[in-house]
């Protein structure tokens, strides 16, 4: 099925910063129904989302909205490179509050969210409040962020420059960064076995190498994604919630998601892909379990 990509720019929840976004556009008739996807922590829309929207529109005839978070990639707002799970959250409201008074461009009954990695948390949030969403889809992604945290090593000087930057947010003072992904034993947010080659696999897949991207956290996302448990609430989800879950996943552990799913059987479907964590990705041995997942739940909510 043949689509359209656009360029367009869509206000944020701030005075004059706008989100920088993607339309892809099937050919056919409009209104379409429609997928609002949000990429993964530091990543931009350019690091391996443009699959997805191709995806969606060729073989579902799905429309897509894919945007860059404020202060990331092409969208606008400073301070760059500033991480905020709510921010998110308010970007991922704001895009999907435009498309529904689009009417004559979308099916704003027909409207389903997509989440990669951290953004997934997003996502449980979304189907957790907002009854008019059609369903809800994420990859690999974070659902129980303490559980998380508690899967891997701990680190107290990543605790104590995440303490400071708490404490420089409480007093208005610019966030302190941290590295945001480094090789296995460097100091950074993220530095599991696959997180360095994964950026790189993924950045490849856009016009910015890995090497020339911000990689830049600030310290205190710690906290926030410790705080992040909205998986555990998904039985009271107003929709149902696709997750697809890498086996050899060495960031967020396979078995969060299983058993997050085991507790919401009527709300939650669950996909387990082959590879780790980025294997989800175009080219990687996971992703055409993934998007085949995708289309067909997709087909289930979005065509009904």
């Amino acid at each position: 099925m043949d689509f359209v990509k656009d360029k367009i720019k869509i206000p944020s929840s701030e005075k004059d910063v706008h989100l920088d976004v993607w339309h892809y556009k099937p050919t056919t008739p409009e209104p379409h129904p429609l997928v609002v996807a949000g990429h993964g922590m530091t990543v931009i829309k350019d690091a391996g989302m443009s699959s997805f929207g191709e995806h969606w529109a060729r073989l579902g005839g799905f429309a897509s909205l894919i945007f860059d978070y404020r202060y990331f990639g092409d969208s606008d707002g400073q301070p760059r490179d500033f991480l905020s799970l709510e921010k998110q959250l308010e970007d991922y409201r704001c895009v999907i509050q435009w498309a529904r008074a689009q009417q004559d461009m979308f099916r704003v009954d027909k409207i389903v969210p997509m989440g990669s990695a951290a953004s997934g948390h997003t996502v449980a949030k979304l189907l957790l409040e907002d009854a008019e969403l059609a369903g809800g889809m994420a990859h690999c992604p974070l659902l129980d962020g303490y559980t998380t945290m508690l899967s891997q090593k701990f680190n107290a000087r990543l605790v104590f420059w995440a303490t400071v930057d708490y404490i420089c947010g409480m007093l208005g003072i610019s966030p302190v960064f941290v590295q945001a992904v480094g090789h296995v034993g460097e100091f950074a947010m993220l530095n599991t076995p696959s997180s360095w080659s994964g950026f790189e696999f993924m950045f490849s897949q856009g016009e910015t190498a890995f090497s020339e991207a911000p990689n830049r956290v600030p310290a205190g996302l710690l906290f926030e994604i410790m705080g992040s448990r909205a998986g555990l609430k998904l039985k009271h989800a107003h929709s149902r919630f696709l997750v697809v879950v890498p086996e050899d996943d060495d960031i967020f552990p396979v078995h969060i998601g299983q058993k997050i799913a085991s507790e919401a059987p009527e709300k939650v479907i669950l996909v387990e892909a082959p590879g780790g964590h980025f294997d989800i990705m175009s080219g990687g041995k996971g992703f055409q379990v993934n998007i085949n997942a995708q289309i067909k739940f997709l087909q289930s909510v979005l065509l009904e």
